[in-house]
């Protein structure tokens, strides 16, 4: 086919790449005297499922304008060799395909800026309706200004247009190593967070070298579903914890729990705005902890300071809510108030030192999803109710026993409850949400210590306490200060980054 004009307007100059989908050529542009990608399907008889794909391609591409997004310019039917062939013409990208630079793991820098690339192109097309469906290395194209463009939307879908689909019940289409597990599943109404988990596959394989699960197709399919990653620390030391953290949240099975393309975008810039800040740091020699800024402190690429206040001062000015909360409310018991007031700084100050000691970590698969502080607080509270009972009333010391026991696993599973509650209705970071957890916890005690004395039975102070705490706890989660930092206000690590031609290595501290 070398040689031929196709639409009387692109004549073949050479192959340049081929996949499941069609032929991509390099074709020169007979009318605008410059050369263009031009990719090419045959079809056969009845070869309407590839057709559908193919055309589907034009329709979606042609709706996406974005300097991430391969631009594509003219789409039409020809025939070649005596047989009927659709073609798309695109921009031409003279650069390699990001399969062919994951042999091993990635620099640091190039990683976060190509993945916050992605995630820019994948915010265009989500607002355009568009699921790609099929995100992986080789449907990325490295520029010649080293800037990363996605490409190849032939198995993309509006998701308007769910009667129309390739999805059949049962069947899976995409590539199984990126596949999220809605996709495995062959589900047929795949949305945004689809991409999402993807570009969590994408971003294991540049950091480590290889995709999360690997493996025959049907096992990696059964792996995403079931399946639990190892962590990226593990395999690539020095990784930076809020990396590690945004790799986890996308890859996770639910797809309401996993962060938007513009969330990933923003917590990706971040992270790539501060390492090229570190990396304006000289090298350090061993031993020695740099003077370097580390997430916690450092500007906004707009020139002001970081969103949002440090772990530190939240946890105190969550403590200091929780003291007025609680002291306001044993006022209404019999306690005087001196007394009160003392009681409620006894428990703001628990709870800020008990956050300020413990500081926070990335969630593992599997892993209990609370912390420390908030399991040592539930623990306490469950422990002095079954004091307080035995006290007053030993002859129920059999209840006091069974709220010893049973006390604490419960309150634990209402936390989770209540915690997921803030970070979906308010989209507070996991750690901000578990500090308001534990804190709504506190407030709640003190509610009910002070309805004591109304004479309510258990069942009414236990139905009181199911619905106080959940509203306490997103009442404290919208009065005290958040943002970004909280999600990346991370223990400091030393990590070293492999220099590249022409500038110096450096070793700094970052959050990580």
């Amino acid at each position: 086919m070398r040689g031929t004009t196709v639409a009387g307007r692109y004549r073949l100059v050479e192959a340049i790449g081929s996949g499941g989908m069609g032929t991509v050529w390099r074709a020169e542009d007979l009318q605008e005297g410059h050369h263009v990608a031009l990719k090419i399907i045959t079809l056969g008889e009845g070869d309407a499922v590839r057709e559908a794909a193919f055309r589907r391609e034009a329709s979606v591409a042609t709706r996406l304008s974005h300097p991430h997004v391969v631009a594509v310019h003219d789409h039409g039917a020809a025939h070649l060799d005596g047989q009927r062939a659709l073609f798309l013409v695109m921009d031409l990208i003279d650069g390699p395909p990001l399969s062919a630079l994951t042999a091993r793991p990635l620099p640091l820098a190039d990683t976060l800026a190509w993945a916050a690339q992605i995630s820019q192109a994948l915010e265009a097309a989500h607002r355009a309706g568009i699921v790609h469906r099929d995100i992986k290395p080789s449907n990325i194209l490295i520029d010649q200004h080293r800037r990363a463009r996605l490409c190849d939307f032939g198995i993309a879908r509006l998701t308007e247009a769910t009667h129309h689909t390739l999805t059949i019940t049962g069947a899976a289409i995409g590539t199984p190593s990126y596949m999220s597990p809605e996709q495995a599943r062959g589900d047929t109404n795949l949305a945004a967070p689809s991409d999402l988990y993807s570009l969590g596959c994408l971003l294991h394989e540049l950091l480590t070298g290889a995709a999360p699960f690997t493996g025959s197709g049907w096992q990696v399919l059964h792996q995403h579903l079931h399946g639990t990653p190892a962590p990226l620390s593990t395999l690539r030391p020095g990784i930076p914890r809020e990396l590690e953290q945004l790799v986890l949240e996308l890859l996770d099975k639910n797809p309401d729990h996993r962060p938007t393309a513009t969330q990933t975008r923003q917590r990706l810039t971040q992270l790539h705005f501060a390492l090229s800040e570190l990396a304006a740091a000289p090298t350090v020699t061993p031993g020695r902890r740099p003077a370097a800024p580390s997430l916690l402190d450092t500007p906004d690429p707009a020139g002001g300071r970081g969103r949002g206040p440090g772990p530190r001062i939240t946890a105190l000015w969550a403590g200091a809510v929780t003291g007025a909360a609680v002291a306001s409310a044993l006022t209404l018991t019999s306690v005087a108030s001196p007394w009160a007031s003392v009681l409620g700084a006894f428990a703001g100050l628990l709870l800020a030192v008990f956050y300020l000691l413990d500081p926070p970590q990335p969630p593992r698969p599997g892993e209990l999803r609370i912390t420390s502080a908030g399991l040592f607080t539930l623990l306490l509270l469950t422990g002095g109710e079954a004091l307080a009972l035995l006290v007053s009333t030993p002859s129920l010391w059999w209840a006091a026993l069974a709220a010893a026991a049973l006390g604490g696993p419960v309150l634990v599973g209402c936390a989770s409850a209540v915690r997921r509650t803030v970070e979906h209705v308010l989209h507070r970071p996991a750690w901000n949400a578990d500090l308001a957890t534990t804190a709504g916890a506190l407030h709640t005690t003190a509610l009910l210590l002070a309805a004591d004395h109304a004479g309510l039975s258990a069942f009414a102070m236990t139905a009181a306490g199911a619905a106080l705490w959940p509203v306490t706890a997103l009442l404290t989660a919208m009065v005290i200060p958040h943002g970004s930092r909280l999600r990346h206000g991370l223990p400091a690590r030393t990590v070293t980054t492999a220099p590249r031609r022409g500038t110096r290595s450096y070793t700094a501290t970052i959050a990580a």
